[in-house]
């Protein structure tokens, strides 16, 4: 279940709720999300937010609407996978601002490389 804050709008949170479930494989390309009503009623919010949020993901290109059919994720892999680096570097950049208060740069480094190298071995 999705938790809310106030620190951002209502639709914003939901959008990216739903960007991350995307972009983790719950909907593969090419797949129906659930219908805004169905979403509203799940996440016990106003419809009007969720088509909100679904109005967000129509415009990044990440879903598509299909008259009649309902909102589908993106069939276009380029589009797909363009969002997803984008995401991925938005968190990455976020990540190194915040560690780059406590470590330097190659200190950094390092503890990147070790990581990844124990997350290998698993």
């Amino acid at each position: 279940m999705m938790e809310f804050n106030d620190s951002e709008p209502l639709y914003i949170q939901v959008a990216d709720f739903l960007e991350r479930e995307i972009l983790d494989g719950k909907y593969p390309m090419n797949t129906k999300i659930p219908g805004v009503r169905e979403l509203a009623a799940t996440l016990v919010i106003n419809g009007r937010t969720v088509q909100n949020a679904v109005n967000r993901l129509v415009e990044s290109g990440l879903v598509e609407t299909r008259r009649g059919l309902g909102n589908f994720v993106t069939s276009n892999e380029k589009t797909f996978e363009m969002i997803r680096t984008k995401k991925i570097r938005a968190m990455a950049e976020t990540f190194i601002k915040n560690s780059l208060t406590f470590v330097s740069e190659d200190e950094l480094r390092c503890i990147i490389a070790e990581t990844i190298a124990s997350v290998q071995k698993e």
